[in-house]
C-alpha cells in the first residue's frame, strides 16, 4: 500500500466521522482546521483508520502528529509492525 492510499484512507476516516469531505482536505491540515474533530473523534478516527488498515495504530504515537499528513507514517509503520509490505 502507498503512502497515496493510505492518504486517501485517512481522509475518508475524518470525512467518516467529521462529515468533511475528503476533496476538501489536504494532508497539511491540522485537526484544527477540521471541523468537529476533538479529542474523542480523534480516536474514532484512528479506530477506522486501523480497521480499515487492518492495524492498531498507538494512539500516544499520533500526539506528536502536527498535520493529518503526518499520520501516514505512523499508520505505515503499524502496518510494517503488522508484517504487511508496501507491495501488497
Amino acid at each position: 500500500m502507498t503512502d497515496e492510499e493510505i492518504l486517501a484512507v485517512v481522509f475518508a476516516m475524518i470525512g467518516q466521522e467529521t462529515g468533511m469531505p475528503a476533496s476538501e482536505m489536504t494532508a497539511e491540515m491540522t485537526a484544527s482546521d477540521v471541523p468537529g474533530w476533538d479529542s474523542l473523534a480523534h480516536i474514532r478516527i484512528l479506530l477506522e483508520i486501523g480497521a480499515r488498515l487492518g492495524v492498531s495504530i498507538d494512539v500516544e504515537k499520533t500526539y506528536g502528529a502536527a498535520t493529518v499528513g503526518d499520520l501516514v507514517p505512523i499508520a505505515r509503520e503499524s502496518r510494517r509492525e503488522r508484517g504487511f509490505g508496501a507491495a501488497e
